[in-house]
């Protein structure tokens, strides 16, 4: 841990303390409520000033609880730093830890980027990472982390709170796909991690802009880029296309042969939109003030993932807590092959129906970017499959996946 990561530790353990303190008020609030209506309606009037009285000192505590909880972790966390500091020790990353990177990436990816800009130095940057390690888009850095390029590159890109290590899923029982696609078709992996809490419009634009870098410091001129999302990973790579397709000077976007989108919600997931009834129904009452806060300091991505945003027009002329889908359909970017992977928990239906087996994050329709009247959809029939018997997850490293993935990049016969 370096040192202004011990600060910034600090500073969000007490934020999170402070905010966990809050909770326990309100449950605490909402029990004694309840209890205090029964009293009520038993002793009447009577009874009110004492409840006055309990209800303040039980506010004053908490209040105290919580801001005391969070001083004494900011000074914790400065004091962490100032050692570090004064060691002079050149300290890893929590970005390269085992374990911080995968809180990092929770905490970023469903908090506000305000919020989570407040503590700089824990927030993710879009970067390439390879054996563990930030690659230096230079000639040099490139080089050095892939020795063995080839021509052909297959870029891999996450899904909201995961890292680039959720490609390895299972990784000890099968080999990931990187791992296969390299030893059975030659594509180099290069795997993306990334602020998973920004706008998917952003990531989309930062993303754009990384292949552009990628494929400058490329130590062989590329021939070939497939490009695999899972779940917003999906959406990251279409809103790339989308915002430079009108730009010939693009050079990455004439080398894309193939997109595949792996439980992506080209429609939105019915858990983000949850979160806006959620948000509203607690947000009537005083005993959740503090629960309706946390839900309404959500990530732009998350509120993204109720329709499917890609790009900012989709959602900057909306009330942020308005659920209103505000999609402006770009249509599929021209001269690729786009597939598209869902996940069904059951076996097949006899009637190919999949959405009442679907994967409750991610429906089958979404992730299929079912027909919409009027819309240009980003699939044909024949570049569709459905995965039976897994879930969201599990479409990182699966056998029947995996055979999609090989059959769809393996290059045609002559």
């Amino acid at each position: 841990m370096k040192a202004d990561e011990a600060r910034d530790a600090g500073k969000a353990a007490g934020a999170g303390l402070r905010t966990g303190t809050g909770l326990i008020r309100d449950i605490h609030g909402g029990i004694s409520h309840g209890v205090y209506a029964v009293v009520d309606a038993l002793a009447g009037p009577a009874a009110r000033p004492i409840r006055v009285v309990q209800d303040t000192i039980t506010e004053g505590v908490y209040a105290v609880t919580g801001r005391g909880l969070d001083v004494g972790s900011r000074l914790v966390g400065a004091a962490v730093a100032a050692r570090k500091a004064r060691s002079g020790a050149d300290h890893a990353s929590l970005h390269d830890g085992p374990a911080a990177h995968h809180v990092i990436a929770i905490g970023s990816g469903l908090i506000d980027d305000s919020l989570v800009g407040q503590v700089p130095s824990l927030r993710p940057t879009m970067h390439v990472r390879e054996r563990g390690t930030r690659v230096e888009l230079t000639r040099e850095g490139v080089g050095a982390a892939y020795p063995e390029a080839t021509d052909e590159i297959a870029v891999f890109l996450h899904g909201l709170v995961e890292t680039e290590a959720a490609w390895r899923l299972s990784a000890k029982t099968r080999p990931p796909y990187a791992d296969r696609l390299r030893a059975d078709l030659g594509l180099t992996p290069v795997m993306v991690r990334y602020n998973t809490g920004l706008r998917v419009s952003e990531n989309g634009r930062l993303f754009a802009g990384l292949l552009a870098d990628l494929v400058e410091a490329w130590p062989v001129p590329v021939r070939r880029i497939a490009l695999i999302g899972h779940s917003m990973g999906g959406l990251i790579i279409h809103s790339a296309f989308a915002q430079v397709e009108d730009d010939p000077a693009t050079q990455w976007r004439g080398l894309v042969t193939d997109t595949i989108t792996l439980g992506t919600p080209h429609h939105g997931s019915p858990l983000a939109r949850g979160a806006f009834a959620a948000t509203a129904w607690l947000g009537r009452s005083r005993h959740t003030r503090t629960a309706a806060q946390v839900m309404r300091a959500r990530s732009g991505s998350v509120r993204d993932l109720a329709h499917g945003n890609i790009l900012a027009a989709d959602w900057e002329s909306l009330d942020v807590e308005e659920l209103v889908d505000g999609r402006t359909h770009p249509a599929p970017a021209m001269g690729i092959l786009h597939r598209a992977v869902g996940a069904a928990w059951g076996k097949a239906h006899p009637d190919g129906g999949h959405d009442r087996l679907s994967d409750f994050l991610v429906p089958v329709t979404s992730a299929t970017h079912a027909h919409l009247a009027g819309e240009a959809r980003r699939f044909t029939e024949d570049d569709i499959a459905v995965v039976h018997g897994t879930h969201h997850l599990g479409l990182l490293n699966s056998e029947e996946t995996y055979q999609h993935l090989l059959r769809w990049l393996t290059p045609a016969t002559p």
